[in-house]
């Protein structure tokens, strides 16, 4: 097959043609064996038989009535099944044969006969099961003939019909094997690939080109995008790790110098200024470390995690409690989880009096909320909390903390996507801000 392969379109625009033409190929072939096997003389002995009922009607409207009787023994000593009936009759055949079988129904439909010459009133109608005419006489009666079922189609396989249907049902499942084969499953591929932007950017093996020329490309311009990325970001790294070194050379300076100021009141302000340059330096270098990239996960109690937590702030003098279960186990990276826990309780105690760490089991995953008596966060500012850099001191600054640098939420919300999570902001009553860390899905279970 792969010899084969080589042979054929690459492009989805040649397939496409070429799958085009296979279909009427075969829609040509199946008509030509449908019209061999089954002789291809019906037809023209549809429209004998018709003309035929139509004539004996005819004679019937010429004679008088009284001869009636007479016309329709010798009809039937020529060898003809003909009864004499009226309009009621025919609807009530026509009545049965609508409420009929939904086999029948569906093959009048689809492989209904073709009649060219029968004249207006005149119907084909199923009597006893069997194939009848009806040829109307005059305003009450009619003529029904019983043609021989051997030589008269009611479903006929070789009308335009069947080619219509056959057409539809080729063309359907052709193009239906091709989208599955040739676009759908490489797109599917693709998206599992993609749908772990972390897993994608770590593997080192590229994706693999397949299927049509326009999935490869596409497939190839996502492989040069990550490396560009990754490249681009580790040349960031680099970078800011070496400006963080070198700048903390002079400030080790600065600081010193400082120190030999006689002026208290300058110096303390010089020191403090070089004290927030290094801790920005030092939050930086947190928030662009891969620890947690290397840290292997484990199954961890959470529940005694978030105890110790509590109880070390509590140790400080802190107004802080769990509340939840004595026992909870989940699949963690137990260094990044407690510094994402430890950086939500910080953020808590600095901008209110009081927080509660809460744990929750809820049936199908966990949940975390860190919930403080602060003044809480803007509802309209919420969504902008976990980008790098962003802060809100003026709207929670009640205890007039100390500015951070905005990077503790972003560092939280990288840990808890590493685990499968996310994180939202809601209001905490009376006051206050609650922060969710939900859990659907043990990420690290299958690995651990």
């Amino acid at each position: 097959m792969t010899w084969l392969r080589r042979f054929l379109p690459t492009t989805i625009r040649t397939q496409m043609v070429l799958l085009i033409v296979v279909a009427i190929i075969v829609v040509v072939k199946a008509g030509s064996l449908l019209e061999n096997l089954e002789g291809g003389e019906y037809s023209d002995d549809n429209d004998v038989t018709v003309a035929r009922a139509e004539t004996v009607a005819a004679l019937f409207a010429q004679t008088p009535p009284e001869d009636h009787a007479a016309l329709l023994a010798g009809a039937r000593r020529a060898g003809m099944d003909i009864a004499l009936t009226d309009q009621r009759h025919f609807e009530s055949l026509a009545e049965a044969e609508r409420t009929g079988g939904f086999l029948s129904r569906m093959l009048s439909l689809l492989f209904s006969a073709e009649y060219h010459d029968m004249s207006p009133g005149t119907e084909i109608v199923l009597h006893d099961g069997s194939p009848a005419i009806f040829v109307p006489i005059t305003q009450q009666n009619a003529l029904l003939y019983m043609p021989d079922a051997s030589t008269f189609v009611v479903h006929d396989f070789t009308s335009r019909y069947t080619y219509y249907f056959i057409s539809f049902v080729t063309f359907v499942t052709l193009f239906s094997v091709f989208g599955i084969r040739a676009i759908t499953a490489p797109l599917r591929n693709l998206m599992r690939e993609l749908a772990s932007t972390k897993a994608f950017l770590d593997n080192d093996a590229p994706l693999k080109a397949q299927s049509s020329r326009e999935i490869a490309d596409l497939t190839n311009v996502l492989n040069e995008l990550k490396f560009r990325i990754r490249a681009m970001m580790a040349g960031q790294t680099r970078m800011l790790r070496a400006v963080s070194h070198d700048l903390r050379t002079p400030l080790t300076r600065i600081r010193l110098r400082s120190e030999r100021i006689e002026n208290a009141e300058l110096r303390d302000q010089i020191v403090a200024d070089v004290g927030n340059v290094d801790k920005l330096i030092n939050a930086t270098l947190d928030y662009i470390r891969n620890d947690r990239d290397t840290e292997q996960p484990e199954r961890t109690d959470l529940a005694s995690m978030l105890e110790t937590i509590v109880a070390d702030y509590s140790d400080l003098g802190s107004d802080i409690t769990y509340d939840g279960p004595p026992r909870l186990i989940w699949t963690v990276k137990p260094n990044a989880f407690q510094r994402a826990i430890v950086n939500l309780c910080d953020n808590g105690l600095k901008f209110g009096s009081a927080v509660v760490v809460a744990l929750r089991d809820t049936g199908t995953g966990v949940k975390i909320e860190i919930r403080d008596n602060g003044p809480g966060v803007p509802e309209t500012s919420r969504g902008r909390l976990i980008e790098p850099f962003f802060k809100l001191d003026d709207a929670r600054s009640e205890k007039n903390a100390p500015s951070g640098f905005g990077l503790g939420l972003s560092i939280v919300d990288d840990i808890v996507r590493d685990h499968g999570g996310t994180v939202s902001f809601h209001d905490n009553e009376p006051h206050g801000l609650v922060v969710a860390l939900t859990f659907t899905d043990d990420a690290f279970a299958s690995s651990s």
